[in-house]
């Protein structure tokens, strides 16, 4: 019995496991807003360097246990900082026009990343 339930329990997580896409690459999703997603951990923003198209959803998470971050625009491009982002926490943008946007952690100023938005 137990080795039925090892077998399934590997057989489900290799059918629930990641791909090797790219994060930044859009979902082809019938038109809605492509999303992007930017896991925080390691005290690093990962990936470092994201690229979407206009109207793209950028997703911050962090996954830094007992770490707070910050998602801080350098010329204060988002309309509202993340504020301190707890274990888990996420901070969603909408880029809404074509450019390269840089941002850091306030708490931990040496974080750096970009988003860079075409269109």
């Amino acid at each position: 019995m137990k080795r039925h339930l090892i077998v399934t329990a590997v057989l489900v997580l290799a059918a629930c496991g990641g791909s090797d896409s790219d994060a930044t690459e859009p979902p082809s999703n019938g038109g809605d807003i492509a999303t992007a997603a930017v896991d925080i951990s390691g005290f690093a923003f990962n990936p470092g360097d994201v690229t979407v198209e206009v109207g793209a959803q950028v997703t911050w998470t962090n996954n830094e246990s007992g770490v707070p971050h910050t998602v801080t625009a350098d010329q204060g491009e988002w309309t509202a900082e993340s504020g301190s982002l707890g274990d888990g926490e996420t901070f969603t943008f909408d880029f809404t026009a074509a450019g390269t946007y840089t941002y850091f952690c306030s708490i931990h100023p040496s974080m750096e990343g970009s988003i860079t938005v075409s269109g």
